[in-house]
């Protein structure tokens, strides 16, 4: 199913979101940034958006109204094991893993980012990571804050190792390498 970038932008928020009711204001603004719209838009928006995803707002199993405040993603949410041959990577923020396949994945705060970081001090293209195979660099896209890998301000394209921290604005991503996971510990149990 393809979906407009907006009703896109809706779906994923609000399924980060989840179960938070997302307010009426937060969505104008993610999806309007500083743009005066109808109040009937995301209203519209909604509808849409749920028309493409099969659901009902008098029965809602996927999106939930909370009337007079906003909406809210009600429906179970499960991790898509990842393909064969799939990303080796992923950058994890806020307990959201980021899967990056092979190519340039831009982070921001803009909707056509790869990687959608919507937090204090955050350019709207900040970075760009670069993934070929098992390598991967990082970055900066002359942000007004400055791209961070483990504490320390980037000044040119940065390697990422397996445990790297991603600073952007006051957002830290954790860079995982999903095959130098270490095996799980045997804990003794007496």
């Amino acid at each position: 199913m393809r979906l407009p970038p907006k009703s896109y932008a809706l779906l994923e928020y609000l399924i980060q979101a989840r179960p938070r009711v997302a307010s009426r204001s937060e969505l104008d603004e993610l999806l309007w940034p500083r743009s005066y719209v109808a109040r009937s838009s995301l209203g519209r928006l909604v509808t849409e958006l749920r028309t493409a995803v099969g659901d009902d707002a008098r029965a809602p199993r996927i999106i939930r109204t909370a009337h007079g405040v906003g909406y809210a993603f009600c429906a179970e949410v499960a991790p898509v094991p990842a393909k064969p041959g799939g990303a080796a990577l992923l950058l994890v923020w806020r307990g959201q893993p980021f899967p990056l396949s092979d190519g340039a994945h831009l982070l921001g705060r803009e909707l056509d980012c790869s990687i959608i970081v919507d937090v204090a001090g955050v350019s709207r293209h900040h970075a760009r990571i670069e993934v070929a195979g098992r390598q991967a660099l990082i970055g900066d896209l002359d942000s007004k804050n400055g791209t961070f890998v483990n504490r320390r301000r980037i000044a040119g394209p940065t390697p990422l190792e397996h445990l790297d921290e991603i600073g952007v604005g006051t957002a830290v991503l954790t860079v995982r390498r999903l095959t130098d996971s270490p095996a799980t510990q045997t804990l003794y149990h007496p």
